[in-house]
């Protein structure tokens, strides 16, 4: 994806989680672009809209995403002809195509012939594609109109896992969504039938997004081996004694992962190098199933230790406290796999992560800034992103939970009558809103410098000034549309918090 389409994207998501209209200085603010900026490409978006504007405009409001428009055309794109796609999701075919068949070359004229597209568009997809590629120490290589990607096989398979975008949309529990992937449906159905015969014969659940992963890992393996053949492009086929050690850690793991990939080779016809057995066990060992520990005893000392790091470092970044043992064990049976997951380069797919990033930005730079602390003092690799992704869903969760009263102003012409009924109502509806007074207008601006620590004003009557908190417009009969007007200012200013 190139930066424009990522600011795009990063904009259309960012719109798609307002439910009221939001400022160009916000929008900028958190895009991290200039307002000029976010005015261009609102511009380009509509522009490349066929059915009126996507997002619209409101004087003195700022910008609004029609929503409806927005899910209808994410459904149309799944079900365009290629003729119809869109840069990235072209570039994202070739590349698939390329990584599924790596090391072997592809006509560029047979890889782009779909897609109606001239020599100077195939010259900077390849620019585009190769700079992905790179992320992953892979290399794109041209060679008499062929192009093929050099690199080493895990390498080669983690991108397949990550740029492959089926992978992060398949709902693997829904036959349909497998269905109606772009996956090879009987290699698809067979790999979830072998996900479920690891669960029952570990008597586990294997939870999201290690069950994406697994399934994943499978279906490459799969993939790759038919139109490549394994033997050939494993960097090596043998184990060494440290991995024939881990193996013997858990028989119980080594059964199933041998078992299963006893079935991949009886379903190829082929058979597969033993370390496919250990690729295979470490998705597993290194996965947090559902069989949770919650005896804090159970966890080693250097778990312990890192999980007790997050939590007080998190608390004081938050300003809250954090120190509770469901909370503790949740976040610890999480930290366990992860250690292992970084040592063996492991890395799970967060599908979620661009929402994550933007749904809770603060607590996600937060979480960052921990797990560097955590990699330096614990002499860990360096946590991921997706790691921290995960991590950021812990504490956004507490903060959901130890969600502090919103101190509210009720304002109304005089300060009684209408304005108590409308404190009664409120009370009554929304338990998260303190209400600590009602007062006439002429009131407001002393009350404000009194009381700073004031978060949300409710109005029974349109306010001339603007004030230095969120206000809100609503009837003294306080109606269904109010209430509704009043949750989302309320999400509104505990997601800011």
């Amino acid at each position: 994806m190139t930066a424009k389409e990522n600011r795009e994207q990063s904009l259309l998501l960012l719109l798609s989680k307002q439910r009221d209209y939001i400022t160009s200085n916000k929008l900028a603010n958190d895009l991290a672009v200039s307002k000029k900026t976010v005015y261009r490409l609102i511009k380009k978006i509509n522009e490349n809209y066929p059915e009126g504007d996507l997002i619209s405009s409101e004087k003195g409001w700022g910008y609004k995403l029609d929503y409806e428009k927005y899910i209808s055309m994410n459904l149309t794109q799944m079900g365009n002809s290629s003729s119809a796609y869109s840069p990235e999701e072209r570039r994202n075919r070739i590349m698939e195509e390329l990584l599924l068949s790596s090391p072997k070359a592809k006509n560029v004229y047979d890889l782009f012939k779909d897609y109606y597209v001239g020599d100077s568009v195939i010259f900077n997809d390849e620019q585009v594609i190769s700079d992905q590629l790179a992320e992953y120490q892979l290399k794109l290589t041209r060679k008499n109109r062929t192009l093929a990607i050099q690199g080493e096989e895990g390498n080669i398979r983690q991108a397949i896992a990550d740029l492959i975008q089926a992978f992060n949309t398949v709902d693997i529990d829904e036959l349909a969504s497998v269905k109606e992937s772009r996956l090879n449906t009987y290699d698809a159905l067979f790999v979830l039938n072998q996900i479920k015969k690891m669960e029952k014969n570990l008597k586990i659940t294997l939870p999201y997004p290690y069950n994406i992963n697994i399934f994943s890992h499978l279906y490459i393996l799969i993939t790759r081996s038919r139109n490549v053949g394994l033997l050939k492009i494993n960097d090596r086929n043998i184990l060494t004694k440290e991995e024939k050690k881990q193996l013997s850690q858990d028989t119980a793991l080594y059964e199933v992962a041998n078992n299963t990939i006893a079935n991949i080779e009886q379903y190829l016809s082929e058979s597969l190098p033993e370390i496919e057995i250990f690729y295979l066990y470490q998705y597993l060992a290194y996965s947090r199933m559902q069989s949770i520990v919650d005896d804090t005893d159970k966890f080693s000392e250097e778990v312990t230790q890192i999980t007790r790091t997050y939590m007080q470092e998190m608390s004081e970044k938050l300003g809250i406290s954090i120190f509770d043992t469901r909370i503790f064990s949740d976040l610890a049976n999480h930290i366990k796999p992860m250690i292992n997951r970084l040592e063996h380069k492991i890395r799970i797919k967060n599908g979620l992560l661009d929402e994550i990033r933007l749904s809770y930005k603060d607590i996600f730079e937060k979480v960052v800034s921990v797990s560097k602390i955590v990699s330096h003092q614990y002499r860990l690799p360096l946590i991921n992103e997706d790691e921290n992704g995960f991590i950021t869903l812990y504490f956004a969760r507490v903060l959901e939970t130890y969600q502090l009263p919103i101190k509210t102003l009720i304002v109304c012409t005089t300060g009684v009558g209408t304005s108590e009924l409308l404190k009664a109502k409120v009370e009554k509806n929304f338990p998260e809103l303190d209400v600590i007074d009602v007062i006439a207008t002429k009131n407001l601006d002393q009350f404000l410098k009194n009381y700073p620590t004031t978060e949300l004003v409710l109005s029974t009557i349109k306010l001339k000034q603007s004030l230095p908190v969120s206000s809100l417009l609503v009837s003294a009969m306080l109606t269904s549309d109010d209430q509704r007007r009043i949750q989302y200012k309320i999400e509104e200013i505990n997601h800011e918090r």
